[in-house]
C-alpha cells in the first residue's frame, strides 16, 4: 500500500479492526486538535463510535453466551430423557426382551450421540410405542408418565436452542449492516480530516490498515482481521 493511500474497510473487517482504527483516530485527533481545531470534533465522534462498538459487542456477546447455555439445557433434558428411556429398556430386557426390539429398537448409546431432530424423533417413537400398550400394562404404568415428562421438557429447551440459534443469525446480519455504517462514518471522517489538512500522506496516518487472517466469534472477532502498525 503507497504511503499516500488507506485501505478501505468492509464488511470483511473484524469489528476490532474497526475499533483499533477509530480508537486510533480519536487520539490522534485529540493530540492535534491544539493546532488544528477542526480535529477536535472529529476526534469526539471517533471516541463515541468506540463506546458504541463496545456497547454492541456487549450485546453479540451475550447473544452467543445465551446459546451456548440454552445447548447446554438442551443436553441437561436430553441425559434426563436418557435416564429414563435407558432404565425402561433395561426393565424391558428382563421381563420382556422379546419386545425390546419393537418397542425401543434404539439403543441408548445411539440416542446420544444422535442430532437433536433425530433424538426427539425416535425417542417420540418410543413414547408412541409405550402409548400403544394395554392401559394397565405394567411397563406403561411405570415409565409413561416419566419418558412423556422428560421429552416434553427436552422438546422445549430444543425450541429455545434453536431461538437462541436464529438469533447468532439475525445478529451476524445486523452486524454486517452496522459494518457498512461504520465504513461510511469512518470515510467520512477521513475525508474532513483531508478537507482539514490538505495533504492525503497525513491523512493516511489517522487510520490502521487491516489484515485478514483466521475467524473466530462474531462478537470479538479478534482474528480475523486486526490492525497492524
Amino acid at each position: 500500500m503507497a504511503n499516500h493511500t488507506y485501505q478501505t474497510y468492509n464488511e470483511e473487517v473484524q469489528l476490532e479492526a474497526f475499533r483499533a482504527d477509530f480508537i486510533h483516530r480519536g487520539a490522534i485527533c485529540g493530540a492535534l486538535d491544539k493546532r488544528y481545531p477542526g480535529l477536535a470534533a472529529i476526534g469526539a465522534e471517533a471516541e463515541a463510535i468506540v463506546a458504541q462498538i463496545d456497547s454492541r459487542r456487549i450485546e453479540l456477546q451475550k447473544t452467543e453466551d445465551e446459546q451456548i447455555r440454552a445447548r447446554a439445557i438442551e443436553d441437561a433434558e436430553k441425559l434426563d430423557v436418557l435416564d429414563v428411556y435407558t432404565e425402561l429398556r433395561r426393565t424391558m430386557a428382563v421381563k420382556n426382551p422379546k419386545e425390546v426390539l419393537t418397542l425401543l429398537p434404539d439403543a441408548p448409546s445411539i440416542l446420544r450421540r444422535a442430532t437433536a431432530a433425530t433424538f426427539a424423533e425416535r425417542a417420540g417413537a418410543a413414547l408412541s410405542n409405550l402409548k400403544a400398550l394395554p392401559e394397565e400394562h405394567p411397563l406403561r404404568l411405570a415409565f409413561l408418565g416419566k419418558l412423556e415428562l422428560e421429552l416434553s421438557e427436552f422438546n422445549d429447551a430444543d425450541k429455545k436452542e434453536d431461538v437462541a440459534r436464529l438469533a447468532i443469525q439475525s445478529g451476524k446480519v445486523a452486524l454486517t449492516l452496522y459494518k457498512s455504517e461504520l465504513s461510511e462514518t469512518r470515510e467520512a471522517e477521513l475525508g474532513a480530516i483531508q478537507n482539514l489538512l490538505k495533504d492525503q500522506e497525513k491523512t493516511v496516518l489517522f487510520t490502521l490498515p487491516w489484515r485478514r487472517t483466521r475467524k473466530t466469534s462474531a462478537a470479538t472477532e479478534p482474528a480475523e482481521a486486526e490492525a497492524t502498525p
